[in-house]
């Protein structure tokens, strides 16, 4: 078994700085060794040799993913086996243009192999606070403020539920009017065609996190990108995630084994003392075992997945406290029953969904050639390896890792780090070497050159006692403030000067976030910037 090896992931901070990892000259010959790979494969899972069960799988979530796609109104790309599967995914939410640049990337590799591009919309998360976040310079009545700072302006009614669960109608859809005053004038019209989208969307949708997916196709073909998409609860209500979880919940105490040994072993490889990074240990309550999944009835908050092992061999499961259903202790080793079971608890209201980690082991084993991770789902992924590895006994698929950081069209200021660094020193030097900044005339003064000369002297014989070296210390510091009077407004001009760069420096940082959501920047900017960064020659 391979280990987990450490390895750091540089986050792109500078505008247009991309990252990918590895190299866009690797990435297409990674698809051939991927696939290679995964054709060696020659195990069963749920009881159907893995290219069969892998086949049936992805005939049906390809066509779950065009019916979605087309269901909106977009192109669906043809697709047919064997040609190859780009996957990708992300929440429905407004994200950064790191982000949005892994859908293009997903869509430029598959024209590349002749295959398709899917992105997952991961509405199984829970829902953050939902906000618009952009720098302003302006008051919220829209008069000019003292500065530049980040406002904050909800989007949605606060919720604690997964995406899917939230309604469309969450929408505060003044959120508009309290947004377009503080914008910057380059970001305004961006918005204003993003909103319309989102509220066009929001009327037939079935959630907002929906509608905010929509919105953002509909930017995407606008631009010429034609991804596949489907989300997470759409997947998870699959027949082939079904006979997945089937097979887990077979092997329920190799998934609980494997899951906390690949947690434990990649804190030893990152030397993390946390025991709730990257993600918290599934634990066990007397006979019950937690499992990686969430359960929940339909409109409620979701909750974790257990099972317990009836001394007769039965399988209980549980939502937290609350029952689901038991399945014959026999009928764990018939996929088709289990299945069966899954499907029937769905129809009674009750979703069972993927976590992160579970999620990609189940797209990498069963779907995708290729999944393209941002930096942070990178280290996730290094568990996710090494439990795939633990479970099938063979390497997982190799993946891609691509984000940028596009910073948006607005003014800086021009002051640099070393800018900021050098008023800093003014100031200290006013104080302890002001002869180092008096104008070149006051420093050949007959008196100034006196004082200057004298201070050479007392630095370079400091004295052999304590008391000798206080006296020099003292008349030193006597010299610096006598040498000041010849420019008494140096000091205060230095301490100004320091706080204008510090304003700067600190307006920078708000001006030049790579975090601004991508529905502030022109469409057709970014889809030329991403396609230029997305070349593989």
């Amino acid at each position: 078994m391979s280990p987990i090896v450490r390895e750091s992931y540089r986050v792109p901070r500078g505008d247009r700085e991309v990252y990918l990892h590895p190299a866009a000259s690797d990435i297409v010959p990674l698809v051939a060794r991927n696939r290679r790979r995964i054709a060696s494969y020659a195990f069963d899972l749920a009881g159907r040799p893995i290219r069969e069960f892998r086949a049936a799988a992805r005939s049906e979530c390809l066509a779950l993913a065009r019916r979605h796609t087309e269901q909106r109104g977009f192109a669906a790309t043809p697709w047919s086996e064997p040609k190859p599967v780009i996957m990708t995914g992300h929440q429905p939410q407004p994200f950064h243009p790191g982000v949005w640049f892994k859908n293009f990337l997903a869509g430029n590799l598959a024209s590349a192999v002749g295959g398709a591009a899917v992105n997952l919309a991961v509405d199984n998360d829970e829902v953050h606070p939902q906000v618009f976040r952009f720098p302003t310079g302006r008051t919220s009545r829209g008069g000019e403020a003292d500065g530049v700072r980040t406002a904050e302006v909800p989007f949605a009614a606060a919720a604690s539920v997964p995406f899917e669960e939230q309604p469309a109608s969450a929408l505060r859809r003044e959120a508009a009017d309290e947004i377009l005053p503080l914008l910057p004038l380059p970001c305004a019209e961006p918005f204003r065609r993003f909103w319309r989208y989102l509220v066009e969307a929001a009327s037939g949708a079935s959630s907002l996190g929906e509608a905010v997916a929509a919105a953002r196709c509909r930017l995407e073909a606008e631009v010429g990108l034609a991804n596949l998409e489907v989300p997470v609860s759409r997947l998870a209500d699959s027949e082939a995630f079904r006979w997945f979880l089937a097979a887990m919940l077979a092997r329920h105490e190799d998934l609980f084994a494997a899951y906390n040994e690949s947690l434990a072993e990649y804190r030893r490889a990152y030397h993390e003392r946390s025991s709730a990074q990257p993600v918290p240990d599934l634990v066990r309550d007397g006979r019950r075992a937690e499992l990686p999944y969430w359960a929940w009835r339909a409109g409620r908050k979701r909750r974790r997945l257990w099972v317990e092992k009836g001394t007769d061999g039965d399988l209980q499961l549980a939502a937290d406290g609350e029952p689901i259903g038991s399945i014959r202790g026999a009928d764990l080793s018939a996929p088709s029953v289990v299945a069966a079971h899954l499907a029937k608890w769905r129809r009674e209201g009750w979703k069972i969904r993927p976590r992160a980690i579970t999620l990609t082991l189940f797209v990498h084993l069963c779907l995708g050639d290729v999944f393209i991770h941002g930096v942070g789902g990178a280290l996730y992924d290094k568990v996710t390896g090494a439990i795939f590895e633990r479970l099938f006994a063979v390497p997982p698929p190799e993946l891609v890792l691509a984000s940028c950081a596009v910073h948006l069209p607005l003014q800086a200021h021009p002051a640099t780090a070393r800018d900021l660094e050098a008023a800093r020193r003014a100031v200290r030097d006013w104080r302890f070497n002001p002869d180092r900044l008096l104008a070149e005339e006051k420093r050949r003064r007959p008196d100034v050159r006196a004082l200057v000369d004298e201070k050479r002297r007392l630095i370079e014989r400091r004295g052999p006692s304590r008391e000798a070296r206080r006296r020099v210390f003292r008349r030193i510091r006597e010299i610096d403030e006598t040498l000041v009077q010849f420019e008494p407004g140096g000091p205060a001009a230095a301490r100004q000067h320091m706080d204008e760069m510090r304003r700067q420096r600190r307006e920078n940082a708000i001006l030049q976030d790579r975090e601004y959501p991508f529905c502030l920047y022109a469409a057709e900017a970014l889809a030329a910037f991403y396609r230029q960064a997305a070349r593989f020659g």
